[in-house]
C-alpha cells in the first residue's frame, strides 16, 4: 500500500517582495486618507471651541447691556478671555482673579505686597499656569507650558505659562500693535470714577476698528453694571453675520520662548496667551497682539527671515507676522462671526474683503465667505 504525499511549496522570494510592495501601496494609498480624516475632526473640534467662545461673548452680551468684553487694556495684562471664564465654566478661576485699576493706577507689579498679597499674585500666576482647552486648537503645534517673564523691574515669573490660539478681531486695517504717537489715552473720553469715588483714565488706542476694543477693563466696574465703552452688538453696523469677531492664530514657539525683563527684547514676539498677558495687572503692560489679531495682515502671513532673535516690533514685516492670524489647518482659518456664526476663511481671500470683515462699522459692503 503506498500513501502519496504532497509537499506544500512556500512563498518565493519574488512573491514575498510582491506582497510587501502590495502593502506598501494600499498603506501609501490609505495613510493620507486617514490623516485628512484626522485633520477634519480636528477643524470640527477648534470649529466647535469658536462656536463656544462666540456664545461666551454673546452671553457676557447679555448680562451687561449688550457691551461685549474688552480685548483688555493695550497696556494691562488682563485678556478679554479672562472676562468669560465665568461663560465657559470657569467662574471660580475669575473669582480669584485680583485684576484692574488699582495696581495700574498705583504702577506697581502683582509681587508688591504693599499693593496685592502674595497669595494674590500666586492665584494669578496659576491661573495663567492652567491649561484651558477650549482655547487651544488641536491642530495646533504649540504646546505648553512656556517660560515668560514680567517686563516689570523687579520682575515676576510665570514658569509654566499657558498659549492660546484665539485672538479677538482688533482691527481689520492696521497691520501691526503700535501705539499712536499721543500713546494710548483716548483724547474726548471722560475718566470714570469706581465705587469708591477714585478717577480712572480710559485708556486705549483709538484707532482699533474691530470688534474688541483696547480699553481699560476692570472687575469693579463690570460690578456696576458694564465696562464702559466697549462695542456693543447695536455697534456692529456692517452686520453682525459679515464681521468676523475671533479667530485662530499659530504662536511662534521660538519667539514665545524669548523670555526677558526688558520690554524692548520682548517686541515683535508672535506670543498669544491665555488669561493674561507678560504684565498681568502691572503698569509695564502688554501689547494687544497677545490677545488680538488683524485681518488687515494676509492669513499665515509668512514668518519673516532671520533667527528669533531678529524679531523687532519695528520692522514692519515683524510686526505684521506678530498680528496675523494663522493655522496648521490646510488652507486657511477658522472664525467666528459677531452673530456666532462659525466659517472657515481660506488664505487665498481677496485682501480687502478679508481687511472688510475685521471691521465694524465701516460701511463696507462686503459678504462673509
Amino acid at each position: 500500500m503506498s500513501i502519496s504525499s504532497t509537499k506544500r511549496g512556500a512563498f518565493t522570494l519574488v512573491e514575498l517582495l510582491v506582497v510587501i510592495a502590495i502593502i506598501g501601496v494600499l498603506i501609501a494609498l490609505l495613510l493620507p486618507a486617514v490623516q485628512q480624516a484626522r485633520e477634519a475632526a480636528r477643524r470640527m473640534q477648534c470649529s466647535n471651541n469658536l462656536k463656544q467662545l462666540g456664545l461666551a461673548v454673546h452671553n457676557f452680551a447679555s448680562t451687561y447691556q449688550d457691551e461685549l468684553p474688552m480685548l483688555g487694556e493695550a497696556q494691562e495684562g488682563g485678556h478679554w478671555t479672562a472676562f468669560i471664564l465665568p461663560y465657559i465654566e470657569q467662574a471660580n478661576m475669575y473669582e480669584a482673579l485680583t485684576f484692574g485699576s488699582t495696581n495700574w493706577a498705583a504702577g506697581t507689579a502683582l509681587n508688591n505686597p504693599s499693593i496685592t498679597s502674595t497669595s494674590n499674585a500666586e492665584r494669578q500666576i496659576a491661573a495663567c499656569q492652567t491649561k484651558l482647552e477650549a482655547l487651544i486648537c488641536p491642530s495646533s503645534t504649540v504646546s505648553g507650558p512656556i517660560y515668560d517673564a514680567s517686563v516689570y523691574s523687579p520682575p515676576w515669573f510665570v514658569a509654566a505659562r499657558q498659549p492660546a490660539n484665539y485672538l479677538g478681531v482688533v482691527t481689520g486695517i492696521q497691520p501691526n500693535d503700535w501705539k499712536p504717537a499721543w500713546g494710548w489715552g483716548r483724547p474726548g473720553i471722560p475718566s470714570w470714577t469706581d465705587a469708591n469715588g477714585n478717577s480712572h483714565d480710559t485708556k486705549g488706542h483709538p484707532e482699533l476698528d474691530g470688534v474688541f476694543i483696547t480699553r481699560h477693563p476692570d472687575k469693579a466696574r463690570i460690578a456696576q453694571g458694564g465696562m464702559g465703552g466697549a462695542c456693543r452688538l447695536a455697534s456692529i453696523t456692517d452686520g453682525t453675520s459679515n464681521t468676523l469677531m475671533i479667530g485662530e492664530a499659530e504662536p511662534d514657539p521660538q519667539l514665545q520662548t524669548l523670555a526677558s525683563v526688558s520690554e524692548n527684547a520682548n517686541t515683535g514676539r508672535k506670543d498669544h496667551w491665555a488669561i493674561g498677558g507678560d504684565d498681568f495687572d502691572n503698569w509695564e503692560g502688554s501689547d494687544w497682539s497677545e490677545m488680538g489679531g488683524s485681518t488687515g495682515v494676509r492669513i499665515n502671513y509668512p514668518r519673516p527671515q532671520g533667527s528669533p532673535n531678529d524679531a523687532s516690533d519695528s520692522d514692519p514685516n515683524w510686526a505684521a507676522y506678530e498680528v496675523s492670524f494663522s493655522s496648521r489647518h490646510p488652507g486657511g482659518c477658522n472664525f467666528v462671526s459677531a452673530d456666532g456664526s462659525v466659517r472657515f476663511v481660506a488664505e487665498t481671500i481677496n485682501a480687502s474683503i478679508f481687511s472688510a470683515l475685521g471691521t465694524r462699522a465701516n460701511g463696507e459692503a462686503v459678504p462673509a465667505p
